[in-house]
């Protein structure tokens, strides 16, 4: 089972994520490492493990611009020993200013295939 697949294996996401490098408009979350992000959400890493359901705030820089949006934490999984911070924490979006969402929106449209080289 995925770390996206809940229980049969079943798809529980809403939208598809997307890797922060493959955006041609920058997006990071200050103070956290970004994994990726959809419209609905978010993955970062962390020091440590956050409980699941509780919510908190955090602040994303959109294309240079800063946003503080709520968010609820609907997963925390440890990660693979020697990929970053031990913990990757998967958020649901609950309160987006209108304007961050229109960022955010607009950052995901401008999706953009990266070519990797060999």
């Amino acid at each position: 089972m995925s770390a996206a697949s809940g229980p049969g294996g079943i798809e529980r996401r809403r939208s598809a994520r997307r890797d922060p490098g493959e955006l041609a408009e920058r997006v990071a979350v200050v103070g956290a490492r970004l994994i990726d992000i959809s419209h609905h959400g978010l993955q970062i890493e962390a020091p440590v493990p956050l409980t699941p359901e509780s919510s908190m705030r955090l602040r994303l820089l959109i294309g240079g611009v800063r946003a503080e949006i709520g968010v609820r934490v609907a997963t925390c999984r440890r990660r693979p020993v020697g990929r970053g911070r031990p913990w990757g924490v998967g958020v649901e979006f609950t309160e987006v200013p209108p304007e961050a969402r229109v960022r955010i929106t607009h950052a995901l449209s401008t999706w953009r295939r990266c070519t990797r080289s060999a």
